[in-house]
């Protein structure tokens, strides 16, 4: 019997193979692999979760993986537009989101990823974050925080080129984004530090003045 395994650890990928009764570590190869993703136990509040993935037939690790874009619009008067892409290489691995926004003030402004995909001639019926797993509002690094948190961006100039890596949003499974929207906030998100259920809900970053339905590239 031949069983390949993928665990992550947070950022860590761990890759075993047992081959013959033997273990045999080593990077990535062929064929169907089983992935599994561990997010750890949160005291008082949650146990492991554990996601268990196998690839698909027809995946190839040397092929650029899945990609989704989302196109921003203005919400009602704020001129803020922009294209946003994101890019998966490895299945069930961490969101690469590149792109650029115009318009936006100078600042901090909150970047999320919200429930629903209901983007019409404003950001209204957007619903709230992506949750998932987790109720609580926070960072993109902390433990503790929506599936659809990704932090603020900061607006120097008139164009903004943004960069993200995020581990746990993904384009498949439970976690995907594919189908929701993206929406930039009229302000800095506090990751959920203040104590306000308005900071532990939204990150007290006020309204969306742009967003975007997020959708397959390929």
């Amino acid at each position: 019997m031949n069983l390949r395994l993928h665990v992550f650890f947070g950022q860590l990928l761990w890759i075993v193979s047992v081959l013959n009764g033997k273990t045999v570590e080593g990077i990535p190869g062929y064929g169907r692999n089983l992935i599994i993703k561990a997010l750890p136990a949160i005291e008082d509040f949650q146990s492991n979760v554990y996601e268990v993935f196998m690839e698909p037939y027809l995946y190839d690790p040397r092929s650029i993986g899945l990609q989704a874009i989302a196109y921003l619009k203005a919400d009602q008067d704020s001129g803020v537009t922009g294209e946003l892409v994101f890019r998966q290489v490895i299945p069930n691995g961490p969101v690469v989101i590149e792109g650029n926004v115009t318009g936006l003030p100078a600042g901090l402004h909150g970047l999320h990823i919200h429930q629903s995909g209901a983007v019409k001639e404003n950001c209204q019926d957007i619903g709230p974050h992506f949750i998932a797993y987790y109720g609580r509002h926070g960072g993109p690094r902390d433990n503790i925080r929506h599936v659809g948190d990704l932090g603020n961006i900061k607006a120097e100039e008139e164009t903004l080129n943004v960069k993200i890596i995020d581990h746990l949003i993904s384009l498949a499974g439970p976690r995907s984004i594919v189908g929701r929207s993206i929406a930039i906030s009229k302000s800095e998100d506090d990751y959920g530090r203040s104590s306000t259920e308005d900071s532990a809900l939204t990150g007290t970053s006020g309204p969306s003045i742009a967003c975007g339905v997020i959708g397959y590239l390929n």
